[in-house]
């Protein structure tokens, strides 16, 4: 359990939360998760934390963008990920909220 624990703080270590998702971020998420399948009680065989970690490895490695890497810059909305990443923040959200309720 020690070296898988160890594995999963690895890969936490690579997956930092964002501040600005709070509530909404995978690395927060996977803190979460990782917290309860490591938890006493009810918590995961070592086959099943082997089968998570090695996902997550293979997810904070890049494995897969390495794999297949992308052949277009565009998106869908036409915006760059760090206009995505701005949009997508917890403030531009309430922001949002804010400006929807007073338009009501």
């Amino acid at each position: 359990m020690s070296a898988q624990y160890q594995r999963f703080l690895k890969v936490l270590e690579k997956w930092p939360a964002e501040k600005s998702k709070v509530g909404r971020d995978l690395g927060e998420q996977i803190r979460k998760q990782v917290t309860k399948l490591t938890s006493l009680e009810g918590g995961a065989t070592d086959k099943e934390l082997d089968r998570q970690i090695n996902a997550l490895e293979r997810l904070s490695n890049n494995v897969y963008a390495k794999k297949y890497p992308r052949t277009f810059e565009s998106t869908a909305t036409g915006l760059t990920a760090a206009q995505c990443s701005q949009v997508l923040s917890s403030e531009f959200l309430q922001y949002l909220n804010e400006d929807s309720k007073k338009k009501k």
